[in-house]
């Protein structure tokens, strides 16, 4: 999957999975399904309450623009995220790590109105699979573009065999660690245990020349040491990255 690295107002840099066509394409047909559901509600009470024409025409009024604005009210009150976004864990971030903003919300809403609407989403889904970064116009034009929100410390979490906790004085060794890899995180973990479990040196070994080049570092720390500060490290800019972007999130 594509990524792309937002960089924190911590000057700390983040990788995020970049949405995909397919999962933004299926959020906007949940989004729309969600729409014609409201929509539907709306003919069932005019049909019901049998008001009069002046009413009726307001209460018609009144659901056309909660359908119109449905997209940037759910982004500005979910934190970049409509309800179909939600559904596909996605959400739209601001490409200098900063927090979205209503005026995103807006600018997006602007552009959708043209590449999406009335295109009936062909635009779109062209710019975005044309672009590296996964933004369509409103994107190229808010700043933002739309992320895949996973686990990140799942796999960190497993490796540990219990819940991440890292003292609030804790002082990282390594700086760049989250160069590395969820995948490669897991793997150095397997090499640890592999090493007290049969003594067998090699696969450490390997994981701590593969982190010395990864990181373009050098260390005489024994190899059992050094990986386990470079995990603890990797959690620890990742638990700070994760609280960073999340602030910048809502």
């Amino acid at each position: 999957m594509e990524s792309i690295r937002i960089q924190t107002s911590q000057n700390v840099a983040i990788e995020q999975e970049l949405a995909g066509v397919g999962d933004r394409l299926i959020a906007g047909i949940i989004d729309l399904a969600l729409m014609i559901f409201i929509g539907l509600i709306g003919f069932a009470i005019l049909s019901s309450i049998g008001t009069d024409e002046n009413t009726q025409i307001f209460l018609i009024l009144g659901f056309n623009f909660i359908l119109l604005t449905y997209h940037p009210l759910c982004e500005i009150f979910l934190g970049g995220a409509s309800l179909g976004k939600r559904a596909m864990n996605l959400r739209v971030i601001r490409l200098d790590g900063s927090a979205f903003r209503t005026s995103d919300a807006i600018i997006r809403w602007l552009f959708s109105l043209i590449e999406i609407f009335m295109t009936m989403g062909g635009l779109a889904t062209a710019v975005v699979a044309l672009s590296a970064k996964g933004q369509r116009l409103g994107d190229l034009a808010a700043g933002t573009t739309v992320i895949k929100i996973k686990d990140s410390l799942g796999l960190l979490e497993q490796s540990l065999e219990k819940k991440p906790k890292i003292a609030e004085d804790y002082v990282p060794t390594f700086n760049g660690v989250l160069r590395l890899t969820d995948q490669e995180i897991d793997l150095l973990s397997k090499s640890i245990d592999i090493f007290r479990n049969s003594q067998d040196r090699k696969p450490m070994e390997k994981a701590k020349a593969m982190v010395e080049q990864r990181l373009e570092i050098s260390s005489e720390m024994h190899p059992i040491k050094f990986l386990e500060t470079i995990r603890k490290d990797y959690l620890y800019y990742s638990l700070k990255s994760q609280e960073q972007l999340e602030k910048g999130l809502h």
